[in-house]
């Protein structure tokens, strides 16, 4: 077997990979493909499976063996303190900066070069923004993030599909997506639907829920309030968290559950590395670069036409300003990469719309107000920008919840970490166990269907509140409950989001406005906030001792105005639509529901930014099905041609 490696640090296990030379004098390849995420990394990883030569580029190294990457019950660190993981960007939720900077997670820089985050900065503070980090290594941000899997709704599908008068995007014809994605651990082995895929499903130990009393008679109060449900015993709780969510009996029915995970049989997290990694060790012809900065797309002229052809990058480490190691001095090796088929985008709803600006592709005033040539005037490339709004809930109880399964562990990854141990020698224990275990589904009266249009997920014992300076390390809190509840049918064309050049400089990290909650799609997503927060306290309310009374921590105590502190202290981290899909053309879509850059051959985009909203669900999944479909287009389309566009 071959490792297909461009110089660089590219970590794999001695025992499945034989060492063998890169293949550094090619630079001619069928396909490149720019990021190696959940989009990136699966039609890298299945152009390939069906014979094409791909060439990956992807920023960051290769860090997937290391535990902050592959422990699920420490994800929450994997983006923030481990240098190399991530990148970090200072974003806008509201141009307005009165209102932005009302979020107590708001970042200044000091005049000594440190940061400072809160409501009250020292004189000569110069404001940043709010945290927003994105996965800089290969796999992208699906090495980095809290494994939450979740199927997208069939509305989901069919609502695109309607969009691009497109029915291959459908949720009939989007199912056998699905199926090649999922590998359940947990389903039934008669379940072959859902036990044929590369990426790895699975649950967390319910007694770590369940055993907890005080954190069990929480759930339990929680069915009553959403379910109408009393529950009996333990047994009975146990039965209601162990129902499927992602059935189609459970499906986006209102409930409580458990969170589905990104997580193997030995509690690995499971993710497009795992994908890319696989496919070269199976002989397949994908070349990764690592440390690898793409920079612009470079394009001919065939007649009339304007075509891709290849990638300009910079090769070295820490290279891009959003890097917590980079240093401007260091300006690495300018190299190019020919593609004979087509370039294929998939750096994320941030990036993606940067690159392309970057080598012409944009609204014609920002690009000549920077000097860069104007390949396409494509005035819709970085609008459209959209996030899932995420409120914030925090109850403090009157004693200690106990029972917590980390009370042993010491996380910072020591060989005497008895819950490392036990998490590398056996593959359980609480460093097994991913992402939040408090689920609730919930349909407020804004949904515009039948779904629930919430989710609520939360911790007992740990106090969770977005992202900000040292969030990656949160402190023990074992009063706290705090919940995040994630409202999910969303904008459409009345997100006013962007992503705007800073520079030409392909190293500077673009400005990126959100503007949250416009018109009246935005008042509904406030409404259902504020409806969630609602039930939370009528949850709360059901408490007894010995952990009633509660205090209410966020929103805090006399807060009457509950919708401006939606507004104020939500946050989120499921950028996407930024570069939509649609039916169009150039003046209003970025791309064709072929994914095809319009204006331009040969160059396609591959990310969340394509989505023309964002989908009802974490979004890793959906990114993948994406990545799928596109190999399949993008294939066919080679079948019938010299080159695919």
């Amino acid at each position: 077997m071959k490792l297909n490696l461009i110089s660089g640090s590219l970590i794999v296990a001695a025992a499945t990979v034989a060492a063998h030379p890169a293949r550094t004098n090619q630079s001619e390849y069928e396909y490149i493909v720019v990021g190696s995420g959940a989009g990136g990394g699966t039609v890298a990883s299945e152009l390939a499976r069906k014979g094409h030569s791909v060439f990956l580029i992807e920023a960051g190294g290769d860090q997937g063996l290391h535990p902050e990457q592959q422990v699920p019950g420490l994800s929450f660190a994997s983006w923030g303190v481990y240098e190399g993981n991530s990148w970090n960007f200072y974003i806008n939720h509201y141009r307005n900066q009165t209102q932005a900077r009302r979020d107590s997670k708001y970042v200044y820089r000091l005049t000594d070069g440190s940061t400072y985050y809160g409501l009250d900065p020292p004189p000569g503070a110069e404001p940043l923004g709010t945290l927003y980090p994105r996965g800089a290594t290969l796999g992208g941000s699906t090495q980095v993030n809290a494994l939450n899997w979740a199927k997208p709704s069939d509305n989901d599908w069919d609502w695109i599909a309607n969009y691009t008068s497109d029915e291959s995007w459908g949720a009939e014809a989007m199912e056998k997506y699905s199926i090649a994605l999922e590998n359940c651990l947990y389903c039934a082995a008669n379940d072959t639907d859902r036990r044929r895929g590369f990426i790895y499903s699975n649950r967390n130990n319910v007694t770590y829920v369940t055993g907890r009393p005080n954190v069990a008679q929480f759930m339990s109060d929680a069915a009553l309030e959403v379910e109408n449900i009393t529950i009996r015993d333990n047994n009975h709780l146990t039965e209601l968290l162990q129902r499927d969510i992602q059935s189609k009996e459970y499906s986006y029915t209102e409930g409580i559950y458990q969170l589905v995970i990104s997580m193997n049989e030995t509690r690995r997290r499971s993710g497009s590395r795992n994908h890319i990694i696989d496919t070269i060790n199976a002989g397949f012809p994908l070349t990764i670069s690592p440390f690898s900065l793409a920079t612009r797309v470079l394009f001919n002229k065939d007649g009339d036409d304007v075509v891709a052809h290849g990638v300009e990058y910079l090769k070295g480490e820490a290279l891009y300003a959003g890097d917590s190691r980079y240093d401007p001095a260091q300006s690495g090796e300018l190299k190019t990469v020919t593609a004979t088929r087509e370039v294929i985008v998939a750096g994320g709803a941030i990036n993606t719309p940067q690159i392309l600006k970057l080598s012409g592709i944009g609204p014609r005033e920002e690009l000549e107000n920077l000097g860069i040539e104007v390949i396409v005037d494509s005035p819709t490339v970085g609008k459209y920008l959209q996030d899932h709004p995420e409120g914030v809930v925090r109850m403090n109880s009157s004693v200690p919840l106990g029972g917590d399964p980390m009370d042993n562990c010491r996380p910072d990854l020591g060989t005497e970490d008895p819950c490392l141990i036990q998490w590398n020698t056996t593959g359980t224990g609480p460093y097994g166990e991913g992402a939040a275990p408090l689920l609730m589904r919930y349909r407020t009266s804004t949904s515009e269907n039948e779904d629930p249009d919430v989710w609520i997920w939360g911790f007992g014992g740990l106090d969770v509140r977005g992202f900000y300076p040292g969030a990656a390390t949160p402190p023990p809190a074992p009063r706290t409950y705090s919940f995040s509840m994630l409202r999910t049918q969303t904008l459409g064309d009345e997100a006013i989001g962007a992503v705007t050049l800073r520079s030409a400089n392909p190293r500077d990290v673009p400005n990126v406005d959100f503007d949250w909650f416009p018109g009246e799609a935005g008042d509904k997503e406030l409404t259902a906030l504020v409806e969630t927060s609602d039930l939370l306290y009528r949850i709360f309310d059901r408490a007894t001792e010995p952990v009633a009374p509660m205090t209410r921590v966020q929103p805090a105590e006399g807060v009457q105005d509950i919708r401006q502190n939606m507004m104020d202290e939500s946050y989120g981290h499921h950028a996407g639509c930024s570069c939509r899909m649609g039916t169009g053309g150039v003046q209003t879509h970025c791309i064709d529901p072929q994914l095809r850059v319009n204006g331009v051959k040969g160059l396609r985009v591959v990310d969340a930014s394509a989505f023309p909203r964002i989908l009802s669900a974490f979004p890793q999944y959906p990114i993948y099905m994406l990545g799928l479909k596109a190999a399949d287009m993008i294939s066919a389309a080679a079948s019938n041609s010299s080159r695919s566009y």
